[in-house]
């Protein structure tokens, strides 16, 4: 894997728009804590188990959310590929990593800006953010693998629409055969499956989150419900400049044409 220090938002475009067109990226907002390892491999009960037993344990976890899900979905899942896909978007320990289409929304996740309660930005503890971008030409037929714990090979999979989120995210998924390693491991074998990570210092955090916010990369953008709508226009005032000038509305307190 590559790493290279970004030292501008317009460093970060600049190399994007570079890469070939079956680059995916994945924003994090720690690159020392956030490798490439799945939820499931970061938990540390379950990276002492063998990776014959590993696998009970997730689908014991994945029936548990089944269970618990089937009664608030309008449109259930037909497969463990799509049941995997929901439940890793919603927080569920698996084998599978998040990426995106778009290098402006893995910088999103990667720079994700957060208010404390007098409404200032909170300064990002992390010495470096980053944004991973993984380059592959092929991805995984789901038709071909029954059950996704039985895949034998790393690789990117397209979920279906069973989340309006991922597809608003343009979400996909990356799956590995041990989730207890770093998935350049396994991925890194030719010469067409390469990774390569931006990493942004906390220096410039602040000035990719303006710019993101103006370019309409926002939390209503990605979550869209009332909490995230709540969300993001607290944000606007920290991150546009926002305010409401004094001619906007006549003595009457009426809107004017002005």
């Amino acid at each position: 894997m590559t790493i290279l220090d970004i030292a501008s938002f317009d460093e970060f475009i600049t190399n994007c728009t570079s890469q070939c067109g079956h680059t995916v990226y994945r924003g994090v907002t720690d690159t020392r804590i956030h490798l490439l390892i799945p939820s499931i491999g970061r938990i540390n009960r379950f990276r002492n188990d063998s990776l014959y037993s590993l696998p009970q344990q997730e689908r014991e976890l994945l029936r548990a959310f089944k269970l618990r899900a089937v009664g608030v979905l309008s449109n259930e899942p037909k497969n463990d590929w799509e049941w995997l896909a929901l439940a890793q978007h919603h927080g569920l320990p698996t084998r599978l990593l998040d990426w995106t289409f778009s290098p402006l929304i893995a910088a999103y996740f990667a720079t994700i800006p957060r208010l404390n309660a007098q409404g200032d930005l909170i300064e990002p503890d992390a010495e470096f953010a980053g944004v991973y971008a993984l380059h592959d030409c092929s991805y995984i037929t789901t038709e071909d693998y029954v059950d996704p714990f039985a895949c034998e090979l790393p690789g990117l999979f397209f979920p279906p629409h069973v989340s309006p989120r991922i597809s608003g995210q343009g979400g996909l998924f990356s799956i590995q055969p041990d989730p207890t390693d770093e998935l350049q491991i396994s991925f890194e074998t030719c010469e067409y499956r390469y990774i390569t990570l931006f990493r942004f210092s906390k220096n410039i955090v602040n000035d990719i989150q303006k710019k993101l916010y103006l370019l309409g990369i926002r939390q209503s953008l990605l979550f869209p419900d009332l909490d995230d709508f709540a969300t993001e226009i607290r944000m606007r005032d920290t991150l546009s400049d926002c305010y409401v000038a004094d001619h906007c509305f006549n003595e009457n307190n009426e809107n004017s044409n002005v």
